[in-house]
């Protein structure tokens, strides 16, 4: 028994070794910064609500057997375009920001397609391809928007576009500046909208999640006649983020440090009603025959296309909705920001997003919604505090800066050797078990 727990111990160890290291390193940041709870929460949720979409678009193509989605940039793109142009149109506000989300996907189920096809051509290499898809997609971004725009292109807008003199004397308008500012309307358009005082929201938070919580149990139990323990087990993250609310709500109501640090802290409802939206989306999707199709193709293609599904068509599926998410994450995040950096915004977009939902904990082959808003909270708990301990430690917050982009890519070095480690173990496990059921055969014979 006592080995039998040791061992469950060790797997727990072993399957979230990354969580909890770069837990350990975030609290270690944070009490070498000096930095006060609130600025860390209100930097956090700020954060969270910025990256998030664009996290939870590499999903299907994970479920999907295709690994890391590097190519999420080309949505990046998509959605950059989108914002540009109700810039360029002066159609602010949240209008603005729908208009520029009907042309993100519109060019984002193009390019996702294109992609998709490509990966269908590359099976087995899909994480170096979408990479180097994205280097590619970049240079042909850059080609039309620094000389295209206003040469082949017509178009003419001071606001946006760089100037300079032709022989004859006239102001000539080609290509775009590298920082686009939005109009005041657009800029914070979502985050503004609509934003509650954490302390206010919680109470009404912690009712709806503990009502729907017993709402699926019942169901699970009654309707479904599932036993109880099977029933809390597909309830399990509803019911533990219930817990956690919980223990929050009495901790603020009777420890004065913790209502201290969320008392400042606001929540934009209509971004978090965003990215719930999109969630659900996409667990609704894993829910239907499109989602089992994923999820098997995934798990084995031989089986699926014995099973008649169309791997082809499923594996574009996935990569065109992937595409399309990424597009509207990169809207959210734009507009939090309040401008774009033309040539740069979208560069990093793809190492980001996957380095942050590795730390989470998941792999090539996994990924819940839950890795994904962990790895959110701690990649960029990190992000934002390392700098500052850098300053502290050594009074110079380059080092920080370095310390940062090395953790982005050892991230994904890491995290690809674990997952290879685990698959070699996994491997000869299976190989040991096969010998075993074959010797104990032939000691029966």
């Amino acid at each position: 028994m006592e080995n039998k727990k040791r061992n469950k111990v060790l797997e727990f160890l072993q399957g979230n070794m990354v969580p909890i290291l770069f837990t350990l390193l975030c609290l270690a940041s944070i009490k070498i910064s000096g930095q006060n709870a609130s600025y860390v929460i209100t930097e956090t949720v700020s954060r969270v609500g910025r990256n998030a979409i664009l996290i939870v678009s590499l999903i299907l193509p994970v479920l999907c057997g295709m690994g890391l989605n590097f190519s999420i940039v080309l949505g990046a793109m998509a959605g950059e375009i989108g914002l540009i142009l109700i810039t360029h149109w002066s159609y602010d506000g949240l209008k603005g920001i729908i208009l520029a989300g009907i042309i993100a996907t519109a060019l984002s189920i193009v390019l996702g397609t294109l992609t998709g096809i490509l990966f269908n051509k590359v099976k087995g290499q899909e994480m170096i391809t979408g990479m180097i898809l994205g280097f590619f997609a970049v240079g042909v971004y850059d080609l039309i928007f620094i000389f295209m725009v206003g040469s082949v292109i017509p178009m003419v807008n001071p606001e946006i576009m760089l100037n300079s003199q032709n022989e004859a004397g006239e102001t000539i308008y080609v290509g775009l500046r590298n920082t686009i500012d939005f109009h005041a309307e657009t800029k914070y358009a979502v985050d503004n909208a609509w934003k509650v005082m954490f302390v206010k929201l919680l109470p009404w938070l912690l009712a709806a999640l503990a009502a729907v919580t017993v709402c699926i149990l019942a169901y699970k139990i009654m309707k479904k006649k599932s036993e109880v323990k099977e029933a809390l087990f597909t309830t399990k993250g509803f019911l533990t983020a219930t817990i956690l609310l919980a223990i929050l709500q009495i901790l603020m109501k009777t420890v004065k440090s913790v209502q201290k640090a969320f008392f400042i802290v606001q929540i934009p409802m209509l971004t978090a009603i965003v990215i719930a939206a999109v969630c659900l989306l996409v667990v609704f999707i894993t829910k239907t025959k499109l989602g089992q199709d994923i999820r098997t193709v995934g798990m084995n293609m031989q089986v699926a296309t014995a099973a008649g599904i169309n791997v082809d068509k499923t594996r574009i599926v996935a990569t065109v909705l992937s595409t399309v998410i990424a597009s509207w994450g990169q809207i959210i995040f734009l507009q939090n920001i309040g401008n774009v950096q033309t040539f740069n915004s979208h560069e990093q977009v793809g190492t980001y997003a996957v380095a942050a939902l590795l730390v989470g904990g998941a792999s090539i082959d996994k990924a819940t919604m839950g890795q994904v808003f962990s790895g959110t909270i701690l990649f960029h708990i990190l992000f934002f505090m390392t700098p500052l301990a850098g300053k502290v430690l050594f009074n110079d917050p380059q080092l920080g800066e370095y310390f940062r982009v090395f953790l982005c890519y050892g991230i994904i070095a890491i995290s690809l050797i674990l997952y290879a480690w685990k698959k070699v173990a996994a491997d000869r496990r299976r190989i040991e078990e096969e010998n075993r059921q074959q010797l104990a055969e032939l000691d029966a014979k």
